[in-house]
């Protein structure tokens, strides 16, 4: 999946919890720190952001919350690759 696709579905399903703006930003900020550039983005680069956002959600809407959102993210992740 390219980085840009990858942000955008972060955003989109993060977007209910902590609105899209702070989604998209928090995500690109992310990749920024991991060296994520456009292109393609793998698997193992993908659960890196996945953690790195996970630990920012836990403060915001508590380790139970953040799990299922990232799970959701994981979901909707996973589907936009297979629909592919």
């Amino acid at each position: 999946m390219e980085t840009s696709e990858t942000v955008r579905v972060v955003a989109q399903v993060l977007g209910p919890y902590i609105g899209e703006t702070m989604a998209r930003s928090a995500t690109e900020a992310h990749c920024e720190k991991l060296g994520i550039t456009d292109g393609s983005i793998s698997s193992e680069q993908t659960e890196a952001l996945l953690g790195k956002l996970a630990g920012g959600l836990n403060i915001f809407l508590g380790r139970d919350k953040a799990a299922a959102a990232i799970a959701e993210v994981r979901s909707a992740l996973r589907s936009r690759e297979a629909g592919r």
